[in-house]
């Protein structure tokens, strides 16, 4: 590998650990900002609505920015902005919200455009590069959570906060390198069959649109209310909060393993049939209710699993289904800004049934059938050699 794509590989994994991070960090530490900062609850839960709404508007718009200026000016762009916001988001209660919303521009464009530039440098890499970015974002996502509340105690949530800042900074100087591969999206020669500008009437984006949703909703409903399913079966705060660091946990694997077998099979229907199956039982087995530990972590290793490992699928099919790194970021553009809206709604609606009906059976066997139309929208995907197709 030449010295320059050394930097690049770098600046893609160390990417990674940037893009999460900032968002789960902050869970650990609501009461600690609502009592510097006297936030009403609305407030509070506005620091997790905003970036993911942030992604659901702006990712269709991220490849129109890479057009005008590159893929990786843009991804430097996005850096500065995180870094800005991740500093100023502790100074007072407007600023935590303007940081915020700086932090959700920024991750926004980086999500959109890193499946681009690996497809645009590593084309015969695409699963090695893209499993040592998925990997990354997945461990730092768990060490933000788990290490913030911690050093918190310690030196204070803002300086812990403003700490990842710094973080962001040393990873912007590693990608000062690659702007001497930047250069503008260009769209594939034949523009009957990959335009860009017409995603939005392609078939195929539809069908990525639909399985890249449907992940989202699953992996945030879940993240958000496993931990209150196990409570409200008799399972302590403390024991749901381990379950949940374990479901987290079981993501590493396939964050690293499945995006390497999706680039090196022939075909992914068999790696989409395991985790759709894996998923749906992992959510059925939540419909016993059971207060074995042993039975509950299993439960949640599957889940970790299939939840992460169908999101690495879908960041190496924009890859291996594309042509080009403008067709990348389109398709990339479209599918997460549904796949991030569904985040955003998800989770709310689905607390907002339970306050109704006070069960959650109905709940998981509607997680189920999103399983099942995930799966299928998976299986017409794997068929088509690029979604233009």
């Amino acid at each position: 590998m030449k010295k320059r794509y050394r930097w690049l590989l770098l600046g893609v994994v160390l990417i990674g650990i940037c893009l999460r991070m900032p968002m789960t960090a902050v869970p650990p530490l609501l009461d600690n900002i609502q009592q510097s900062f006297q936030l009403a609850p609305s407030l509070l839960g506005s620091l997790t609505t905003i970036p993911l709404l942030c992604f659901a508007i702006l990712s269709p718009f991220v490849p129109r920015l890479a057009r005008y200026l590159g893929n990786e000016a843009a991804i430097f762009v996005a850096l500065v902005l995180l870094t800005i916001g991740e500093f100023v988001r502790t100074f007072t209660a407007n600023w935590l919200l303007i940081g915020t919303l700086l932090l959700g521009i920024a991750i926004a464009i980086t999500n959109v455009l890193v499946p681009a530039v690996i497809a645009d440098h590593f084309p015969k890499k695409i699963g090695s590069v893209t499993s040592a970015y998925t990997f990354s974002m997945t461990l730092f996502s768990a060490i933000g959570a788990g290490a913030s509340a911690p050093l918190a105690q310690k030196i204070g949530w803002q300086p812990t906060l403003q700490s990842l800042a710094f973080l962001t900074g040393v990873i912007l100087l590693f990608w000062l390198p690659n702007l001497k591969l930047n250069h503008r999206l260009i769209e594939a020669p034949d523009a009957k069959k990959a335009n860009t500008r017409s995603v939005w009437r392609v078939r195929g984006a539809w069908l990525m649109t639909l399985m890249m949703g449907i992940q989202s909703l699953l992996f945030y409903t879940v993240l958000t209310w496993l931990p209150k399913i196990m409570s409200s079966r008799g399972v302590p705060t403390t024991t749901s909060g381990l379950m949940l660091g374990l479901f987290q946990l079981a993501a590493l694997p396939a964050a690293y393993l499945i995006p390497n077998w999706a680039a090196k099979a022939k075909r992914q229907r068999n790696l989409i049939l395991v985790l759709c199956t894996t998923f749906i039982i992992g959510l059925a087995g939540l419909l016993i209710p059971s207060r074995s530990l042993w039975y509950l972590g299993i439960l949640c290793v599957l889940l970790g699993l299939a939840s992460t490992g169908a999101f690495g699928l879908c960041m190496t099919l924009f890859s291996l289904k594309t042509s080009t790194a403008a067709e990348t970021a389109a398709i990339s553009g479209m599918a997460q800004s549904a796949g991030y809206l569904l985040a955003a709604v998800g989770p709310v609606s689905f607390g907002m049934i339970y306050g109704v009906l006070h069960s959650w059976t109905l709940l998981l066997i509607l997680l189920i059938i999103a399983v099942v139309i995930m799966l299928l929208s998976g299986l017409a995907i794997e068929r088509r050699k690029t979604f233009f197709d």
